[in-house]
């Protein structure tokens, strides 16, 4: 991994309701500098934008979210209605706490749904958007024909009450889905570093997209978007299809689509140098 990765001496905290969230701030320091905001999703926490930190650091300030049950942040509060709202909720408050203007947001798949609502329910504090293979549902119905069905979602939380954290993580990164597009020794190495967060994650929080954050239809949200989006799509990616991304460009009205050819699901990842370079593009245009 690159030598810029995330330390624990650089965790900030900010206390939210029933809990804390941790956040890291790197990179350039002036006053001028372009903001932008990164939020892992599913398994991973803030140390899996390595490869963005590392290219962005010379470019902009960069803040780095541990979403609540992963990397340093608190676990889920008990009971919780929508983990979504309670996402969005700690990610309005980190960039009002922060005081953030215009900051450009990037998330990615279960996060890149929580960037999308928090464009649409907040949009005052976002300046751009950028969402890497992100949806506005994740589970099909008769109206929707992209993401998971039911023998899809038992899938994983069958793995997980049959083996638990090994079981759920062996079914998110199978190496049958994910690292597609690069060679098995990278692929190895990527695997071991995203099994370790996803194990720090525990079984609760990964089963919170699945049980949770999965039964969301944020469809009729899309249209309040106002902030300049860029979509990225990888070509070869099951968990979400490129299509859930031509609907997102016709929902939003100021959306561009870039699909990143013969890349895989986690394709920030996997082929960094494409994803910086649509950034980067991005956020100076």
């Amino acid at each position: 991994m690159p030598a810029t990765l995330l330390r624990s001496d650089q965790v900030r905290h900010l206390d939210v309701p029933d809990g804390r969230i941790a956040y890291y701030v790197t990179g350039a320091t002036a006053h001028t500098a372009p903001v932008i905001v990164w939020v892992h999703g599913l398994p991973l926490d803030s140390r899996s934008w390595a490869a963005q930190q590392e290219y962005f650091d010379t470019r902009a300030r960069n803040v780095f979210l541990d979403l609540r049950g992963y990397g340093a942040s608190s676990k889920l509060p008990a009971a919780v209605p929508s983990i979504t709202a309670l996402y969005v909720a700690d990610l309005a408050a980190l960039i009002e706490h922060l005081r953030l203007t215009d900051p450009m947001l990037v998330g990615f798949a279960s996060a890149g749904h929580v960037a999308l609502r928090l464009a649409a329910e907040h949009p005052h504090l976002v300046g751009k958007l950028a969402v890497i293979n992100g949806s506005p549902k994740f589970r099909r119905s008769a109206d929707w024909p992209y993401g998971f069905d039911e023998k899809g979602i038992a899938h994983f939380t069958d793995a997980a009450a049959e083996r638990g954290i090994e079981g759920i993580t062996d079914a998110v990164l199978d190496p049958e889905l994910a690292f597609a597009d690069v060679d098995a020794a990278r692929a190895a190495e990527l695997g071991a570093w995203f099994r370790e967060m996803s194990h720090n994650a525990g079984v609760r929080s990964l089963l919170g997209f699945f049980e949770n954050i999965s039964l969301d239809d944020d469809r009729a949200l899309l249209p309040a978007i106002k902030a300049p989006t860029l979509l990225m799509a990888s070509t070869i990616g099951q968990e979400v299809p490129t299509g859930v991304s031509l609907y997102l460009r016709t929902a939003i009205g100021r959306a561009r689509l870039a699909e990143l050819p013969g890349a895989d699901h986690f394709a920030f990842a996997t082929r960094p140098e494409l994803v910086n370079s649509l950034l980067d593009s991005f956020l100076t245009s």
